[in-house]
């Protein structure tokens, strides 16, 4: 029996900042808040990335809800930024399961 691993589409606030031309740090700001508000618990979608020396800082990694919900006070452009980015995530997602299915069947053959 094979492993099923489930990995769900996530943005993270390192690239949503690169997005919208906000600083990374006005961008966890605003994601706190915006859980907080919502009475999300933020360890939910913590995380860490290395940069620099190899120091690890914070991060967030949001689903496209979170995400759509944090823009929503964004600029029509910084929102047509993160639209468009979650549009080619999702072909991105759909071509690979496109070519999942048909390596499947060459494979049954």
């Amino acid at each position: 029996m094979s492993k099923l691993t489930v990995v769900a589409k996530s943005m993270s606030s390192l690239e949503i900042a690169e997005l919208t031309g906000k600083e990374h740090r006005n961008v966890m700001s605003d994601i706190r808040k915006m859980l907080d508000e919502l009475n999300i618990d933020a360890a939910m979608f913590s995380a860490t990335y290395k940069a620099g020396r190899n120091n690890t800082y914070e991060c967030f990694n949001l689903p496209k809800r979170e995400t759509l919900i944090l823009v929503s006070g964004y600029s029509v452009s910084m929102r047509a930024s993160i639209i468009d980015r979650w549009q080619e995530l999702e072909a991105k997602e759909r071509s690979e399961e496109h070519t999942s299915e048909l390596q499947s069947q060459l494979r049954s053959r």
